[in-house]
């Protein structure tokens, strides 16, 4: 919560190779079982094969898959400090932390990591084994975004669009787009949103998203989320249960994944007097698939 020009179809194809290669806490996760059927349906059976994964069952956090952000600003009214040792594996799990602690100008701290120049697939099925934090001003989330954003060109071809001259913007744009895979607000424990930013050939700034109302508090246990993401539609589900879909706005550019909370900002509003800290955004693995080709 960079991008780079349009792919040719020949290196969209190319891509799936590159899909191969590459502290205590006060509350201690319970240990890590077998997910139920229900949760963590078989992406095999449906065309998937596993390309990526990380399951979290070693001492550290693989640091050759990840990078974990230390960062004061963010966008949003966001009230968190990003600090690495909010980011630990215990008992077979990822947890990410946010505390009410101070530090610099901030007061909570809580934790981002992210697969920026480790991996950054174009296409696949991405799956996240999760329970999330809850109360007022929490604000977890999973997400895409683009490896190869171009800023300077689309400040650039905005100008141009701002100005009437869209001719001028070239075939191979570096427009903006987001997925985010997942996103809840730790007032609202039994809704989720799943969204696609994208901005058109135009210039015209967009979004699709679905909202899924549950019969469960997403913080009481473990549910599976996951994005099927395709040359022609986007799949949000959770729990195999689909959340929403799309044909339009799809980029065909890599992207790597963020995993975070942050505490506080314009859409979930601030922690109050309800909020209980710490709160805990835990991990019990991230796997992507992906098709054995597509053309």
């Amino acid at each position: 919560m960079k991008f780079r020009p349009t792919l040719s179809i020949a290196a969209m194809l190319a891509v799936p190779a590159a899909f191969l290669v590459a502290q205590s806490a006060k509350s201690a996760p319970s240990a890590k079982s077998a997910p139920s059927a229900a949760s963590a349906p078989s992406a095999a059976t449906n065309g998937w094969k596993l390309v990526w994964q990380d399951e979290f069952n070693g001492k550290a956090l693989d640091t050759t898959k990840w990078n974990v952000l230390l960062r004061e600003q963010s966008k949003h009214d966001e009230m968190q400090f990003y600090l690495p040792d909010e980011v630990y594996l215990e008992q077979g799990q990822l947890r990410i932390r946010s505390r009410e602690r101070a530090f610099g100008s901030m007061k909570y701290t809580s934790g981002r990591l992210d697969t920026r120049g480790k991996f950054a697939p174009i296409y696949g099925r991405f799956e996240i084994r999760a329970k999330m934090p809850v109360g007022k001003g929490l604000w977890p989330a999973h997400w895409l975004y683009p490896a190869n954003r171009n800023w300077l060109m689309e400040y650039t071809m905005s100008q141009a669009v701002t100005n009437g001259l869209e001719r001028l913007i070239p075939e191979e744009r570096p427009w903006y787009s987001e997925i985010d895979i997942m996103e809840y607000l730790g007032h609202e424990p039994n809704i989720l949103y799943g969204t696609l930013h994208y901005t058109t050939f135009k210039g015209e700034k967009k979004s699709t998203s679905g909202k899924w109302t549950g019969d469960v508090d997403y913080s009481k246990d473990f549910h599976l989320y996951a994005l099927e993401w395709e040359p022609d539609s986007i799949r949000w589900y959770i729990d195999g249960h689909l959340i929403h879909a799309t044909t339009t706005g799809i980029p065909h550019a890599p992207h790597y994944l963020i995993l975070n909370t942050a505490v506080g900002g314009s859409w979930p509003g601030n922690p109050d007097s309800t909020t209980v800290f710490p709160q805990y955004h835990d991990i019990d693995y991230v796997r992507v698939y992906r098709r054995a080709k597509y053309f």
